[in-house]
Parts: C-alpha cells; sequence; structure tokens
C-alpha cells in the first residue's frame, strides 16, 4: 500500500515494527495498515509545533525526526530523535491536549499518521485489535513515566547534594 516502504521491489512494512503494534498479527497489521495516512517530509520541516493541538501519533518509515522544546528566550532544547520504524506524539492518543514539543523532520522522512479518531474507529470495528493497540500504548507510557521519575530523582538527589556542599 505504502510505496515508499518498499525496498530492492519488495513491500516492506517498516512501520509494524513500531512497538505500539508489536502485539498485532497479520490480519490485524493489514487493517491498521488501511487507517494510516503517510506524509513526507523534507530536512528542516515542520511536523508539527509546540502548542498545537495533538492529531495523531506518528510512525517513522524512513528518516529521521527531532523533537525539541522551545524556551522562553527562544532557545530550542533537544529531548531526542526519533528514527526509523519508531514512534512520536502517542500522547493525542489518550486525550486532545497541545503538544508539549515540537517535531522536526532532521532529514527528508516519511511518516504514517495514526490519528485518534481512526484509533477509536478501528477500536468500534476491530475491539481487538483497538484494546490491543490501547493496551501497548498505555505499558508504552507507563514504562517513559517510570523513566522520567528516576531521572526525576537522580535531578533532586544531585542537587540536594550540591546544596549540602555548598
Amino acid at each position: 500500500m505504502f510505496e515508499f516502504l518498499s525496498s530492492k521491489g519488495r513491500q516492506e512494512r517498516a512501520w509494524a515494527q513500531a512497538t505500539i503494534f508489536s502485539e498485532l498479527g497479520r490480519r490485524e497489521l493489514a487493517e491498521v495498515e488501511k487507517i494510516l495516512t503517510p506524509m513526507h517530509k523534507k530536512a528542516g520541516e515542520m511536523v508539527f509545533s509546540q502548542g498545537d493541538l495533538g492529531d495523531g501519533l506518528y510512525v517513522v518509515a524512513s528518516g529521521s525526526i527531532r523533537i525539541f522544546q522551545q524556551e522562553k528566550d527562544e532557545t530550542h532544547l533537544k529531548l531526542t530523535e526519533i528514527r526509523a520504524g519508531a514512534f512520536f506524539g502517542e500522547m493525542a492518543l489518550l486525550d486532545d491536549s497541545p503538544r508539549t514539543a515540537s517535531a522536526v523532520a532532521a532529514e527528508d522522512s516519511e511518516l504514517l499518521i495514526l490519528s485518534r479518531d481512526d484509533l477509536l474507529q478501528l477500536a468500534e470495528t476491530r475491539p481487538r485489535s483497538g484494546v490491543k493497540i490501547v493496551m501497548q500504548l498505555s505499558q508504552i507510557v507507563a514504562e517513559r513515566l517510570r523513566r522520567t521519575n528516576r531521572s526525576l530523582k537522580e535531578v533532586r538527589l544531585e542537587a540536594e547534594t550540591a546544596g549540602a556542599e555548598a
């Protein structure tokens, strides 16, 4: 279905390797493929900006996307870089809050979008597939929250240690 996923004449589903889809079988992946929307971004082109309303999750089929936050002084704080087979923007599947970071193509990139509306429709028509995706999403978000908590604890301990030494 997605021509840019082809390699040497054979169709590949690079997007299907994203952890959010790891519990889906072949037929379920075929159903998901029908609702993914392809997007091409040239190097330097914005995918979305901090403060935009979230519309869905993005899977990187090829290329890479830089995620950053814009500070009040207009500087950019790079958070991470997302490469082929990974995804970002997943919080938009859970709520419609504004984006907390911006995303820009670090190089020419092919993306696939899973919108919140399409996921909800999938959950209605194919409940088993929808539940698998939502459960995987919740596990991913929970793990990221645990990692963030560990990082915050480390920063707090470093600050306390630095304060005690001063």
